[in-house]
C-alpha cells in the first residue's frame, strides 16, 4: 500500500500532543522539580530513573497487548484510546503539582503518566510500520509522525511567548497541560480514518519467541546502536537548561535556542528523506550523527556569553534531529520483517515495545547518571556552581554524547537492510526457515 497525503497527515497527527508533553517531561520537569520545588538533583534523578525502570516492564507488555487486542477489528487504536484517560489525568497532576508536592507525588503521577504515554506511543509507532510494506513508504510514515512531533515541540516552545509565561516554569507547564487536554482527543479521532491492515498470516516458526529475537542479529545491532545514540541525545536534552543558565549564564536565550534547534529539524526532514531514498537509511542516519558530533565537539570550549557560538551548535545539531528520530524507526520496521519470518507471527507491537524500553532507558540513565555526577562535582541548586561542576556539566553535555554516537557509528558499519537487499533477505529467510535453519542464521549474521 502507498499511503496518500491524507493518510500521512491523519496518522502522523497523534505525534503532536505527545510532543507537547515531551518537552516539559524531558527538558523542563526534571529541573523544575529539582530546583523550583526543592527536591534536589539526586532525588529527582533517582525517582525518574525508577519510573523508567518500571517502563522496562510495561513497554514490552503493552506492545504485546497491542498485537493481541482486537476491538471491533482495531488492534492499534484500541490500545491508544485505552491510554488517553490515563495520560490526561497523570499529566494534569504532574505538570500542575499541588502545594507541598514531594518525592511520592512525583513518583506516583509519573508512573501513571508514562503508562498512558506508552499505551498510545507504542501502538502508534507499530501501526506506521504495518500500513506499508515498502521500506521507502515506511520512511514517509516515520517522517510524517516525527514531523508532527517536531511541530508539536515548536508549539510547546512558542506558547509561553504568546501567553506571556516565559520565565514562569510553573505557568508554562500548566498551559501545556491544557493544550494536551484539547489536542489529544482530536488527533485520536483522526486515527479513525486511517486504515489498519490485518496482521500478516502466521506460519510455522523456526524459533520460539525469545529465540527468534536472539537469532535476529540485525535487530540486536540496531537496538544497541539506537540505545547509544538515544543516550547521546538524552544527555543534552536533560542538561540543556542547566547548561544555558549556569555555563552560558544566559537564561533569557532558552526559548530562542530551542526554537532554532527544532526549527532546523523541521526544515531538514525532507532532505533526509530524499537522501535516505537515494543513498539508504543507514547512510543518511550515519551522516546526521556525524554532523551532530562535529557540532558538539565545540561545546566544552564555550563559556559565559558565547551565545552566538552555541546558537550555531543548536542550528547544526538540530539539522540531524529528523533523521535521528524517523530513520531508526523505519529501519526497525524493516528488521521486523525478519522477526516475522523467524517467529512465525507478526509481533510489531512487541518489537516497538522493546524500542520503547531502549528509548526510556536512555532517558532514565541521562537523568539518573548525570544529576548525581553533577552533585558529586559540587553542583548545588541555589548556589553558584564551582568550576569543577561547570567542567563536568560541559563534558556531560558535549563530549560524552560524541563518544556515544561514535559507538553507534561503529555498530552501523556494514549494516545493510534496504531496497533490493531487504527484499532478498526477507524472501530468502522465509525459504530457509522452512528448509535450512542453519542457512537462515548464516544470512542473518552476515547482515
Amino acid at each position: 500500500m502507498i499511503p496518500g497525503r491524507g493518510t500521512l497527515l491523519m496518522y502522523g497527527a497523534s505525534g503532536f500532543p505527545l510532543a507537547l508533553l515531551g518537552l516539559p517531561l524531558y527538558v523542563y520537569l526534571p529541573t523544575y522539580y529539582a530546583e523550583d520545588l526543592g527536591l534536589g538533583l539526586a532525588a529527582t534523578g533517582g525517582i525518574l530513573l525508577l519510573v523508567r525502570l518500571f517502563d522496562l516492564l510495561t513497554d514490552p507488555l503493552i506492545g504485546h497487548l497491542s498485537d493481541q487486542l482486537n476491538w471491533h477489528g482495531s488492534r492499534r487504536r484500541s490500545s491508544m484510546w485505552l491510554g488517553m484517560p490515563l495520560l490526561l489525568l497523570g499529566a494534569a497532576m504532574l505538570l500542575q503539582p499541588a502545594a507541598g508536592a514531594g518525592s511520592g507525588y512525583l513518583l506516583g503521577w509519573s508512573l501513571l503518566t508514562f503508562l498512558g504515554w506508552t499505551l498510545i506511543a507504542i501502538p502508534h509507532t507499530a501501526w506506521g510500520a504495518e500500513i506499508a510494506s515498502d521500506p521507502h513508504q515506511r520512511s514517509r510514515l516515520s517522517v510524517a509522525r516525527e514531523g508532527f512531533v517536531i511541530v508539536g515541540t515548536l508549539t510547546a516552545l512558542a506558547l509561553p511567548f504568546l501567553a506571556g509565561t516565559t520565565g514562569a516554569t510553573g505557568e508554562t507547564l500548566s498551559l501545556l497541560a491544557t493544550m494536551l487536554l484539547i489536542s489529544l482527543p482530536i488527533t485520536l479521532v483522526l486515527t479513525l480514518f486511517v486504515p489498519e491492515r490485518p496482521p500478516r498470516p502466521a506460519h510455522t516458526a523456526q524459533h520460539n519467541g525469545l529465540q527468534a529475537l536472539y537469532h535476529n542479529r540485525p535487530l540486536r545491532r540496531l537496538l544497541l546502536g539506537y540505545f547509544l545514540n538515544n543516550l547521546a541525545n538524552a544527555l543534552p536534552a536533560t542538561l540543556f537548561l542547566l547548561f544555558v543558565n549556569h555555563r552560558l549564564e544566559a537564561p533569557e536565550w532558552t526559548g530562542t535556542l530551542l526554537l532554532v534547534y527544532f526549527a532546523s529539524g523541521v526544515l531538514a526532514l525532507p532532505l533526509w528523506l530524499a537522501l535516505a531514498r537515494r543513498r539508504g537509511k543507514v547512510y543518511a542516519w550515519s551522516l546526521s550523527m556525524t554532523l551532530a558530533s562535529v557540532a558538539f565537539l565545540a561545546v566544552p570550549l564555550l563559556g559565559p556569553g558565547d551565545i552566538q557560538l552555541f546558537l550555531l551548535v543548536c542550528l547544526i545539531s538540530g539539522l540531524s534531529l529528523g533523521a535521528d528520530t524517523a530513520l531508526p524507526a523505519s529501519l526497525q520496521a524493516d528488521v521486523g520483517d525478519i522477526d516475522h519470518r523467524l517467529s512465525g507471527r507478526q509481533r510489531t507491537g512487541l518489537l516497538y515495545g522493546l524500542w520503547g524500553v531502549i528509548t526510556k532507558l536512555a532517558l532514565a540513565l541521562s537523568v539518573g547518571i548525570a544529576f548525581p555526577l553533577l552533585e558529586l562535582a559540587g553542583f548545588e541548586p541555589g548556589s553558584p556552581p564551582a568550576d569543577s561542576a561547570l567542567l563536568a556539566l560541559s563534558l556531560l553535555y558535549g563530549l560524552v554524547p560524541v563518544v556515544l554516537k561514535l559507538g553507534c557509528l561503529i555498530l552501523l558499519r556494514g549494516f545493510t537492510l534496504e531496497g533490493e537487499r531487504h527484499e532478498t533477505l526477507t524472501h530468502s529467510t522465509a525459504v530457509a526457515t522452512a528448509n535450512d535453519p542453519a542457512h537462515t542464521r548464516m544470512q542473518l549474521n552476515e547482515s
